[in-house]
Protein backbone atom coordinates (compact mmCIF):
# COMPACT_ATOMS: atom_id res chain seq x y z
CA UNK A 1 0.00 0.00 0.00
CA UNK A 2 2.68 2.66 0.73
CA UNK A 3 4.09 1.58 -2.97
CA UNK A 4 0.71 2.31 -4.04
CA UNK A 5 0.31 5.57 -2.20
CA UNK A 6 3.58 7.33 -2.61
CA UNK A 7 3.08 6.08 -6.49
CA UNK A 8 -0.21 7.63 -7.37
CA UNK A 9 -0.63 11.18 -4.63
CA UNK A 10 1.78 13.77 -3.91
CA UNK A 11 1.38 13.14 -0.05
CA UNK A 12 -1.04 12.20 2.63
CA UNK A 13 -1.30 15.20 5.05
CA UNK A 14 -2.51 13.91 8.78
CA UNK A 15 -3.43 16.04 11.46
CA UNK A 16 -1.04 14.87 13.95
CA UNK A 17 -1.98 16.42 16.80
CA UNK A 18 -5.61 15.22 16.51
CA UNK A 19 -3.90 11.34 15.88
CA UNK A 20 -1.99 12.09 18.63
CA UNK A 21 -5.01 12.39 21.39
CA UNK A 22 -6.60 9.74 19.61
CA UNK A 23 -3.79 7.19 20.30
CA UNK A 24 -3.71 8.03 23.88
CA UNK A 25 -7.49 7.28 23.70
CA UNK A 26 -6.87 3.76 22.40
CA UNK A 27 -4.08 2.95 24.94
CA UNK A 28 -6.52 3.97 28.03
CA UNK A 29 -10.01 2.67 26.59
CA UNK A 30 -12.11 0.96 27.84
CA UNK A 31 -13.89 -0.40 25.24
CA UNK A 32 -13.76 -0.69 21.61
CA UNK A 33 -12.81 2.18 19.78
CA UNK A 34 -14.42 2.71 16.07
CA UNK A 35 -13.55 4.67 13.18
CA UNK A 36 -16.03 6.56 11.82
CA UNK A 37 -14.50 7.60 8.18
CA UNK A 38 -16.18 9.54 5.08
CA UNK A 39 -16.14 7.15 2.55
CA UNK A 40 -15.43 8.88 -0.97
CA UNK A 41 -13.16 6.09 -2.37
CA UNK A 42 -12.48 2.10 -1.98
CA UNK A 43 -9.24 3.52 -1.13
CA UNK A 44 -10.83 5.01 2.18
CA UNK A 45 -11.00 1.01 3.11
CA UNK A 46 -7.33 0.67 3.67
CA UNK A 47 -5.98 4.43 4.02
CA UNK A 48 -6.85 4.04 7.48
CA UNK A 49 -5.27 1.31 8.42
CA UNK A 50 -2.16 2.53 6.95
CA UNK A 51 -2.23 5.80 8.81
CA UNK A 52 -2.37 4.05 12.09
CA UNK A 53 0.10 1.46 11.34
CA UNK A 54 2.62 4.39 10.08
CA UNK A 55 2.12 5.56 13.71
CA UNK A 56 2.34 2.71 15.35
CA UNK A 57 -1.12 2.43 16.39
CA UNK A 58 -3.70 -0.98 16.21
CA UNK A 59 -5.28 -1.25 12.40
CA UNK A 60 -8.94 -1.61 12.69
CA UNK A 61 -11.29 -4.62 12.38
CA UNK A 62 -13.08 -3.14 8.95
CA UNK A 63 -16.85 -3.94 8.47
CA UNK A 64 -16.83 -4.06 4.51
CA UNK A 65 -19.63 -4.28 2.09
CA UNK A 66 -20.49 -7.32 0.47
CA UNK A 67 -19.83 -5.86 -2.90
CA UNK A 68 -15.99 -6.74 -2.15
CA UNK A 69 -16.38 -10.12 -0.69
CA UNK A 70 -17.45 -11.62 -4.33
CA UNK A 71 -14.11 -10.39 -5.96
CA UNK A 72 -11.65 -13.78 -6.23
CA UNK A 73 -8.48 -12.98 -4.30
CA UNK A 74 -9.13 -9.34 -3.14
CA UNK A 75 -11.20 -10.46 -0.14
CA UNK A 76 -8.87 -12.72 0.78
CA UNK A 77 -6.38 -9.81 0.73
CA UNK A 78 -8.96 -7.98 2.47
CA UNK A 79 -9.70 -10.60 5.14
CA UNK A 80 -5.83 -10.69 5.85
CA UNK A 81 -6.19 -6.89 6.31
CA UNK A 82 -8.90 -7.03 9.00
CA UNK A 83 -11.87 -6.95 6.88
CA UNK A 84 -15.18 -8.58 7.87
CA UNK A 85 -18.35 -8.30 5.28
CA UNK A 86 -21.70 -7.22 6.29
CA UNK A 87 -24.93 -8.00 3.67
CA UNK A 88 -27.05 -4.55 2.64
CA UNK A 89 -30.02 -6.01 4.45
CA UNK A 90 -30.78 -9.34 6.77
CA UNK A 91 -34.02 -9.79 6.12
CA UNK A 92 -34.92 -13.17 5.19
CA UNK A 93 -32.10 -14.48 6.68
CA UNK A 94 -32.25 -14.54 10.28
CA UNK A 95 -29.74 -17.38 11.00
CA UNK A 96 -27.13 -14.93 8.95
CA UNK A 97 -28.07 -12.05 11.14
CA UNK A 98 -27.69 -13.61 14.59
CA UNK A 99 -24.27 -15.01 13.64
CA UNK A 100 -23.32 -11.68 11.97
CA UNK A 101 -24.62 -9.57 15.44
CA UNK A 102 -22.40 -12.15 17.87
CA UNK A 103 -19.55 -12.05 15.94
CA UNK A 104 -19.72 -7.73 16.51
CA UNK A 105 -20.72 -8.44 19.68
CA UNK A 106 -17.62 -10.78 20.24
CA UNK A 107 -15.57 -8.03 19.13
CA UNK A 108 -17.17 -5.71 21.37
CA UNK A 109 -16.48 -7.87 24.35
CA UNK A 110 -12.70 -8.18 23.04
CA UNK A 111 -12.22 -3.84 22.92
CA UNK A 112 -10.52 -4.28 19.83
CA UNK A 113 -10.19 -1.22 17.43
CA UNK A 114 -12.97 -1.05 14.63
CA UNK A 115 -14.06 0.86 11.42
CA UNK A 116 -16.91 1.56 9.80
CA UNK A 117 -18.52 3.66 7.65
CA UNK A 118 -21.92 5.20 8.64
CA UNK A 119 -22.96 6.34 5.21
CA UNK A 120 -22.64 3.08 3.99
CA UNK A 121 -21.81 3.40 0.67
CA UNK A 122 -19.34 5.78 -1.07
CA UNK A 123 -20.67 9.53 -1.91
CA UNK A 124 -20.50 10.27 -5.51
CA UNK A 125 -21.29 14.03 -4.47
CA UNK A 126 -18.55 15.02 -2.21
CA UNK A 127 -21.26 15.64 0.43
CA UNK A 128 -22.22 13.75 3.15
CA UNK A 129 -24.78 10.75 2.95
CA UNK A 130 -27.61 9.96 5.62
CA UNK A 131 -26.58 7.43 7.47
CA UNK A 132 -27.62 4.31 7.48
CA UNK A 133 -28.21 2.66 11.44
CA UNK A 134 -27.83 -0.82 11.24
CA UNK A 135 -23.93 -1.58 12.26
CA UNK A 136 -24.71 1.55 14.76
CA UNK A 137 -27.42 -0.10 16.23
CA UNK A 138 -25.51 -3.67 16.57
CA UNK A 139 -22.63 -1.51 18.46
CA UNK A 140 -24.58 0.88 20.74
CA UNK A 141 -27.11 -2.20 21.47
CA UNK A 142 -23.79 -4.03 22.83
CA UNK A 143 -23.58 -0.74 25.65
CA UNK A 144 -27.17 -0.77 26.34
CA UNK A 145 -26.81 -3.87 27.34
CA UNK A 146 -24.49 -3.93 29.38
CA UNK A 147 -21.88 -6.34 27.78
CA UNK A 148 -18.89 -3.50 27.86
CA UNK A 149 -18.24 -0.31 29.90
CA UNK A 150 -17.72 2.33 26.99
CA UNK A 151 -17.85 2.38 22.93
CA UNK A 152 -16.47 5.29 21.50
CA UNK A 153 -16.43 6.48 17.55
CA UNK A 154 -13.38 8.85 16.23
CA UNK A 155 -15.23 10.54 13.42
CA UNK A 156 -12.62 10.84 10.43
CA UNK A 157 -12.96 13.20 7.12
CA UNK A 158 -10.86 11.92 4.15
CA UNK A 159 -10.60 14.62 1.59
CA UNK A 160 -8.88 13.90 -2.02
CA UNK A 161 -7.81 16.25 -5.10
CA UNK A 162 -8.82 13.63 -6.95
CA UNK A 163 -10.56 10.20 -6.14
CA UNK A 164 -9.60 7.08 -8.09
CA UNK A 165 -13.37 6.62 -9.01
CA UNK A 166 -14.18 9.67 -10.18
CA UNK A 167 -14.40 9.25 -13.87
CA UNK A 168 -17.45 6.87 -13.42
CA UNK A 169 -19.65 8.89 -10.39
CA UNK A 170 -20.86 11.35 -13.56
CA UNK A 171 -22.24 8.72 -14.80
CA UNK A 172 -23.96 6.71 -12.21
CA UNK A 173 -25.25 10.65 -11.23
CA UNK A 174 -27.32 10.96 -14.49
CA UNK A 175 -28.64 7.37 -13.96
CA UNK A 176 -26.52 4.55 -15.22
CA UNK A 177 -25.97 1.77 -12.80
CA UNK A 178 -23.31 1.38 -10.85
CA UNK A 179 -20.37 -0.30 -12.53
CA UNK A 180 -20.06 -3.66 -10.74
CA UNK A 181 -16.83 -4.17 -9.25
CA UNK A 182 -14.68 -7.70 -10.52
CA UNK A 183 -11.40 -9.10 -10.55
CA UNK A 184 -10.70 -8.13 -14.26
CA UNK A 185 -11.75 -4.37 -13.31
CA UNK A 186 -9.17 -4.00 -10.66
CA UNK A 187 -6.39 -5.15 -12.70
CA UNK A 188 -7.43 -2.73 -15.23
CA UNK A 189 -7.28 -0.17 -12.48
CA UNK A 190 -3.64 -0.78 -12.43
CA UNK A 191 -3.43 1.98 -14.79
CA UNK A 192 -3.36 4.33 -12.52
CA UNK A 193 -0.29 3.88 -11.40
CA UNK A 194 1.09 5.96 -14.23
CA UNK A 195 -1.61 8.79 -13.23
CA UNK A 196 -1.29 11.58 -10.20
CA UNK A 197 -4.20 11.92 -7.89
CA UNK A 198 -3.14 14.73 -5.78
CA UNK A 199 -3.02 15.02 -2.08
CA UNK A 200 -5.14 13.18 0.79
CA UNK A 201 -6.12 14.92 3.63
CA UNK A 202 -6.88 13.04 6.68
CA UNK A 203 -8.31 14.87 9.88
CA UNK A 204 -9.19 13.04 13.23
CA UNK A 205 -12.27 14.95 15.35
CA UNK A 206 -13.51 14.82 18.96
CA UNK A 207 -14.49 11.07 20.07
CA UNK A 208 -17.95 10.41 21.34
CA UNK A 209 -18.02 8.83 24.05
CA UNK A 210 -21.45 6.98 23.91
CA UNK A 211 -21.80 6.39 28.07
CA UNK A 212 -21.33 10.88 28.06
CA UNK A 213 -23.89 11.33 25.05
CA UNK A 214 -26.42 8.92 27.30
CA UNK A 215 -25.90 11.04 30.60
CA UNK A 216 -26.26 14.01 28.60
CA UNK A 217 -29.65 13.13 27.15
CA UNK A 218 -30.90 11.89 30.59
CA UNK A 219 -29.46 14.70 31.94
CA UNK A 220 -32.22 16.39 29.99
CA UNK A 221 -34.70 14.34 29.50
CA UNK A 222 -35.25 11.85 32.45
CA UNK A 223 -37.21 9.87 30.96
CA UNK A 224 -35.05 9.12 28.45
CA UNK A 225 -34.95 5.42 27.58
CA UNK A 226 -32.48 4.51 24.64
CA UNK A 227 -33.65 1.33 24.19
CA UNK A 228 -36.92 2.60 22.81
CA UNK A 229 -35.18 5.17 20.03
Amino acid sequence: MKTIFTTVYDKIVVNEEALKRVRQLCAQRKGPVIFCPTHRSYVDFLLVSCVLYYYQMEVPHICAGEDLMKITGISHILRMSGAFFMRRTFRGDPLYKAIFIAYVQQLVSDKVIMEFFVEGTRSRTNKMLAPKFGILQILTNCFFDKQVEEITFVPVTINYTRTLEGESFPNELTGENKVKESLSRIVKAFSILSMNFGTIFVDFYEPIKVSSEMALHQQLNPKFDPMTV
